[in-house]
């Protein structure tokens, strides 16, 4: 009997994903490495800033993470779609909140967010452009630290679950549910954290560190801000590149357009499986 290779529309969709990455790899070395520009210049805020506005949002998290104890308590004969429910679009409110708030604080402080953001470096349309080929560079390595975290627990039969947000997208029927999930993917999270993380904690970081130390800083607690060991190395490599991303282009819709076309792959790849088992 003749060998027959079998390929999965998800292998040929990943095997031509990694295959663009690599041709956009080359794409930004190209651009970038013979002589690179780093282009995110000193803001008007530094540490004190972002002590503060950490303190304030610890705070918050550990308010609404009460709340969200005390709702378990009482619900504990519902199902965590209903539960799920409520602390989704409260997550989502606490987000936005927090953007309102920095939002305020600039305006007390007479910044101007569209210099302060580099959304004036460059058209809007070139620094999303760079954001796709920036977030199709970083397929590649991602994918392959993915696999190999993968390999690594199930062979040594660690078994640590997923994300809950991942969790909530296999297993959800809700279709309320599924959109307030997408909305919170593909915009309010990546929104929030690419302003939290490299658009304010960033460039203070920068100021006091230097660049590859503010890199590599700011990586390390994006990582481990998702609470998820095996997503650890995946996400802190990935960081990285939104940082370098946000570096190189001095525009951060370049980093938030990367963050949240990664986010509506892992999506798709989730919906796909959930389709297929």
């Amino acid at each position: 009997m003749p060998f027959e290779l079998k390929f999965s529309p998800l292998i040929v969709a990943g095997a031509i994903i990694v295959l663009l990455g690599l041709i956009c790899d080359a794409i930004i070395i190209g651009r970038f490495l013979p002589a690179p520009q780093f282009r995110v210049t000193p803001k008007p805020w530094g540490l004190r800033a972002l002590a503060v506005s950490v303190f304030i949002l610890t705070g918050l998290v550990l308010l609404a993470n009460g709340v969200y104890y005390l709702i378990a308590t009482l619900w504990r004969n519902h199902s965590s779609s209903q539960f799920a429910s409520i602390v989704l679009p409260s997550e989502l409110l606490l987000r936005l909140v927090a953007l309102t708030g920095f939002g305020l604080y600039f305006r007390y402080r007479q910044i101007n967010i569209q210099k302060a953001l580099g959304l004036d470096a460059m058209s809007l349309g070139a620094a999303a452009g760079w954001g796709v080929l920036f977030c199709l560079a970083s397929l590649p390595p991602v994918g392959a630290l993915i696999f190999t975290t993968d390999a690594f627990c199930q062979f040594f039969h660690i078994n640590i679950g997923e994300q809950p947000i991942v969790d909530l997208f296999r297993n959800t029927h809700s279709p309320a549910l599924k959109i307030i999930l997408l909305l919170f993917a593909l915009s309010v999270a990546p929104v929030f954290e690419e302003f939290l993380f490299r658009g304010f904690a960033y460039p203070a970081l920068k100021q006091r560190f230097g660049l590859w130390r503010a890199l590599l800083l700011v990586s390390l607690v994006f990582a481990l801000s998702h609470f998820h060991a095996p997503s650890f190395l995946p996400l802190f490599v990935f960081a990285f590149g939104l940082g370098l991303a946000y570096e190189l282009t001095g525009s951060l819709l370049a980093p938030i357009t990367m963050h949240a076309l990664f986010n509506a792959t892992m999506i798709l790849q989730i919906f796909y499986q959930r389709s297929h088992s």
